[in-house]
């Protein structure tokens, strides 16, 4: 069995459950607890998020656990408006039962509620759900059952059952099964969001990208000679070679890291991660891989998946249906691979040909990697601050974090 089936098998096989990140910075929550015959809920949000967001901060209008009764017709007044709730019979009227703060990032809001309304346990749900999301385009909802006896959920604290954003904000929700494909598919959109949010992982693939289209023979100097590519089928097989190498060798890390039967340090993990832009790059200037570019792509991709499996690990999938959520969260990466791939490569494959290409646009490519790189690096390995952002044009800036 080849390692890539194995790891698949691995990945189906195992079934634990998955949790939501609960009580981070940047997300916030709407629990339900089905009963029988009536449905309740809670809110919980971080004063830390909320109070800078909707320009409250330093003002006499901030809210502080301290004075969370103050202002408690505020909050509940921009839930009203900012969360909405419909069944089959009409809209839900949120009818609060109380205020409490959980002692967590300088405060969690938590403001339980019964559903108005409505009698009995409705099918279906649909949760309109906008908190923060005008004012923090990055931040990110999360809609978790907490007590469900007919779907065998009680006292759950953590299991992801929709995950809200600026462009999902409208969903429904089905109350008479687990959750499970909404589970599942809402894992499958942070393995997207996260290759795309991620970009030192892209950075990497667009280093290691950018030659795809080229051959390398020797020439004058160390160096070799670049050349392209007569026809567009080798460089996709190219191309198909490096991605298979990278998302075997993370699917790898990811699982063993996520299952607990192996850890490095994150730290050390980062470090590497942003150094392997610098090393994918320095490739294009010197002759670093020598035709052992796969065994490269693979090793750094070990490090990737650790990467990863540290972002589900903050973000709280790992809990609950382990095998499903890795599986979900892997194929969301992959996706996310594949749309860059799919975009970038037949602009490079147009472009090969042209002398700016490899004269300029290479060594250009490789100086501006690895000074990436090596500001990440220092600021992951020393944990300093390179104001290096400021100095780069302002869409640029947008996407360096």
């Amino acid at each position: 069995m080849n390692i890539k089936r194995l790891t698949l098998s691995l990945l189906l096989l195992t079934a634990f459950a998955l949790p939501a990140a609960a009580h981070r910075l940047g997300e916030s929550y709407l629990y339900l607890q089905v009963y029988e015959e009536r449905i309740t809920g809670r809110f919980e949000i971080a004063l830390t998020d909320l109070n800078p967001a909707l320009g409250l901060s330093g003002t006499d209008q901030e809210i502080t656990p301290d004075n969370l009764l103050e202002h408690i017709g505020f909050l509940q007044t921009y839930y009203r408006e900012k969360v909405k709730l419909e069944t089959p019979q009409g809209p839900v009227t949120l009818r609060w039962s109380g205020q409490s703060v959980l002692n967590a990032h300088g405060g969690y809001v938590m403001m339980p509620f019964e559903f108005g309304g409505v009698e009995g346990v409705p099918e279906k749900i649909t949760v309109d759900y906008s908190v923060l999301f005008d004012e923090e385009p990055k931040h990110r909802g999360f809609l978790l059952v907490e007590h469900n006896w007919a779907t065998g959920t009680f006292a759950n604290e953590s299991g992801i059952s929709l995950v809200f954003s600026p462009d999902k904000r409208r969903q429904d929700f089905d109350l008479t099964t687990s959750g499970f494909w909404p589970g599942f598919f809402a894992v499958l959109n942070l393995g997207m969001e996260h290759i795309w949010e991620g970009i030192d992982h892209i950075l990497f693939l667009i280093a290691l990208l950018i030659p795809a289209v080229l051959r390398r023979e020797d020439g004058p100097g160390p160096r070799g000679t670049w050349f392209p590519v007569d026809k567009f089928m080798p460089a996709l097989i190219n191309v198909v070679k490096i991605v298979t190498a990278f998302t075997v060798a993370h699917s790898i890390t990811l699982s063993l890291a996520s299952l607990g039967i192996v850890s490095l340090p994150g730290k050390l993990v980062e470090v590497i991660i942003a150094a392997s832009i610098a090393i994918a790059a320095a490739d294009l200037i010197f002759p670093i891989f020598r035709g052992k570019v796969w065994m490269i792509v693979a090793g750094f991709g070990l490090f990737h998946g650790f990467g990863f499996a540290g972002a589900l690990s903050e973000m709280g999938v790992l809990h609950e249906k382990i095998g499903p959520s890795l599986l979900a969260f892997n194929l969301g990466v992959e996706i996310g691979q594949v749309v860059i791939v799919a975009i970038l490569v037949p602009i490079l494959f147009l472009a090969r040909n042209l002398k700016l290409y490899i004269k300029v646009g290479l060594p250009a490519a490789a100086i501006f990697l690895i000074l990436v790189s090596g500001v990440w690096v220092s600021e992951r390995a020393f944990g300093i601050d390179i104001p290096m952002r400021e100095l780069l044009p302002k869409p640029i800036q947008k996407i360096i974090p």
